[in-house]
């Protein structure tokens, strides 16, 4: 059975069996808490919210909806430690449903367990909380109840990584880099510098293209072979750029990759829709329209006008005061920027 059947199934059961009211709260009454983990997780980290039920009786499946800031979390996945089939979580604007059931004629779960696990990362600096909207419980003799606990956690993001040279100039980029910052995926330049005015060169893109995703070479090639000539072995972007041509991302023009010479901002806009085409995901198809505001829209070239569109339509990219500046070289708070946008596209 696919998971798509299989929810369908578990839908239907949870919308056509007999609702019974809640019960009046006593003192072997149910009770269900939320509880993240940890509660105080830094930006760019993961955290674990725990829905544990108690004095639970007979639970044979269930179907939960947590709301949340989509502004400060990022959902990531959910999961349920009792033995049955799950769904594949549904997403909504500041929601995710998921739901579980146990399989065969067996009894559902009494006392104690920890219902469903979700797992977010926190994506933005400061105060948030998740809260169960709704809760659907389904009993062995398929009795459904309709709840509305009072299960909400409260969380404190940490603030990202910050920079001594990201002042007021640059606000806006700051959320962004320090993000990436606290990841991994960009480093300061030390001092407690970011530098966020320097170009960034092509080897360096890579680099944290490779960083971002988690890109591999495909299994069995050799990252260190079959690199561009103009990319010396030693270099510590080599084996990023050797993964990123054996992926296909990294073409070069003919002569070599020139890893030491500034990104354009077509050339990263280029490679970041192959990097997201590598990974099987799709950008909104252009229409034809997209460029038709910016005044250079002349100046892109051929070959990045596709992916420019695309990107101006997913709102990665939005261009500046003088145009989309396709051959001027990104600078670090750009792409940092771009970047950070890709990575958080829905």
């Amino acid at each position: 059975m696919t998971r798509k059947s299989f929810f369908g199934i578990l839908l239907s059961l949870l919308l056509a069996v007999q609702v019974v009211p809640a019960p009046a709260r006593a003192a072997a009454a149910p009770s269900y808490t939320l509880t993240a983990e940890p509660s105080s997780p830094g930006a760019g980290g993961e955290v674990k919210l725990v829905l544990q039920g108690r004095d639970l009786a007979d639970v044979y499946a269930f179907d939960v909806t947590l709301s949340y800031d989509a502004a400060k979390l990022r959902f990531k996945k959910a999961e349920s430690g009792i033995a049955g089939m799950s769904t594949d979580p549904i997403l909504g604007e500041g929601e995710v449903r998921f739901a579980h059931t146990k399989v065969g004629q067996t009894a559902g779960v009494s006392g104690s367990a920890a219902l469903a696990t979700f797992v977010f990362e926190a994506a933005g600096a400061g105060e948030t909380g998740v809260a169960v909207k709704e809760l659907k419980l389904v009993d062995s003799k398929l009795n459904l109840t309709a709840l509305h606990p009072d299960a909400k956690a409260a969380l404190r993001i940490g603030a990202a990584v910050r920079f001594a040279d990201l002042g007021a100039k640059w606000s806006w980029a700051a959320d962004a880099i320090g993000y990436l910052a606290g990841k991994g995926i960009v480093g300061g330049t030390g001092g407690g510098k970011y530098e966020p005015a320097l170009p960034v060169k092509r080897g360096d893109l890579m680099l944290m293209l490779v960083r971002a995703f988690g890109l591999q070479a495909p299994a069995g090639a050799d990252a260190s072979a079959g690199n561009f000539p103009d990319v010396p072995k030693s270099k510590y972007y080599a084996d990023a750029i050797a993964a990123a041509k054996a992926l296909g991302i990294a073409a070069g023009d003919g002569a070599g990759f020139k890893p030491e010479a500034p990104v354009t901002r077509q050339d990263l806009m280029v490679l970041f829709e192959r990097t997201l085409q590598t990974l099987g995901r799709t950008l909104p198809k252009p229409d034809g329209t997209e460029l038709n505001g910016f005044a250079d829209k002349d100046r892109v070239a051929g070959y990045a006008k596709a992916s420019v569109a695309a990107l101006v339509k997913a709102g990665v990219v939005k261009g500046g005061a003088a145009g989309i500046e396709p051959l001027k070289a990104t600078n670090r708070a750009e792409t940092a920027v771009f970047l950070y946008r890709l990575l958080t596209l829905r």
